[in-house]
């Protein structure tokens, strides 16, 4: 699973522009995960959840009812 997280996270932020300095890669890194990885992305390990939604116990209509 650490695979799958370094190669996203090497598309979609790593690789998109040149960086100046380390700082400005830990700080976008800090945002990426904060504002994008964690609140937004779904990710199929956890039944296409965010990780945000998963940890406040959201589960699927159908699981729920089921």
């Amino acid at each position: 699973m650490s695979e799958s997280f370094f190669a996203t996270y090497k598309k979609e932020l790593i690789h998109t522009k040149p960086w100046p300095t380390v700082k400005h890669v830990k700080n976008d890194t800090f945002d990426w995960i904060e504002t994008y990885y964690n609140t937004q992305r779904r990710h199929s390990t956890l039944e296409y959840l965010t990780p945000q939604e998963y940890e406040l116990g959201y589960r699927e209509i159908s699981q729920i009812a089921a």
